[in-house]
């Protein structure tokens, strides 16, 4: 169990992220890169040669399910979030080792500028499968940057299958193979490419208050979303009958 006192909450809710330290042991990590290459993209994403995305894989492995449903970082999730929360989004990201500058970048961005959720409660729990660091393209986050609302965002220049939001400072946060990192949907975030001869790999799921609706979609109800469900609590029944009427008008 990660213990999450009132020292951490303030600090998430100051900072917009908070480091959780070790989240998954040895076993369980070689679980997930094992799945990660069995289930890996055929095809880098976009333009980006030297990255691999691959989504929503909770119901095709046992071990990603069970990270993203029962893993060490859900007790976080639940002090930071609420006793009600769902699973929504959930993805590896492989850098590809010795790639030329910009092909595994990716730009600074809100995870709400990919897939708003209306209201934007929600929280990544980001976590390194492999030792990362500012040579292979570590996480990077702005600091209270969540603070600041949705931010409009753009196609990205080095690759239209991302998006970025404006430059801002940033710091690094290097993470230890295992190592997580939960931060808020609004955070600012990216990361740098891989100059290194072994492939980056890590794996965040993205989860979210129960009420919550895909604006991308039409406003659709999250739950509504095959790769969506209850990870802790329940969602009322008067929650379950908004979102459809949000859905269908």
């Amino acid at each position: 169990m990660i213990d999450i006192g009132p020292n951490e909450i303030e600090r998430y809710r100051a900072d917009g992220y908070l480091p959780l330290g070790s989240v998954v042991d040895g076993a369980e990590r070689e679980a997930l890169l094992a799945a990660e290459r069995r289930f890996r993209a055929a095809s880098p994403f976009g333009t980006s040669a030297g990255l691999v995305v691959t989504e929503q894989v909770e119901h095709m492995s046992a071990a990603v399910r069970r990270f993203c449903c029962d893993g060490r970082h859900v007790d976080a999730v639940e002090v930071l979030l609420g006793p009600d929360f769902a699973l929504t989004h959930n993805q590896f990201i492989v850098k590809l080792p010795g790639t030329s500058s910009g092909t595994s970048d990716i730009p600074l961005h809100q995870d709400n500028g990919y897939g708003r959720l209306e209201p934007p409660d929600d929280i990544t729990v980001w976590v390194a499968l492999t030792d990362t660091t500012t040579e292979n393209g570590c996480l990077v986050v702005a600091p209270r940057s969540h603070l600041g609302g949705l931010l409009e965002h753009r196609v990205a220049t080095t690759n239209p299958a991302l998006r970025e939001a404006s430059a801002v400072e940033t710091v690094p946060l290097e993470l230890a193979a295992g190592e997580a990192v939960a931060f808020s949907g609004m955070m600012l975030h990216g990361s740098g490419g891989n100059r290194t001869a072994v492939e980056r790999v890590a794996l965040f799921a993205r989860y979210c208050v129960p009420h919550a609706r895909m604006m991308i979609e039409a406003g659709k109800a999250v739950l509504e979303d095959g790769h969506s469900w209850m990870v802790r609590g329940e969602a009322s029944l008067d929650t379950w009958r908004r979102g459809n009427e949000a859905f269908t008008g």
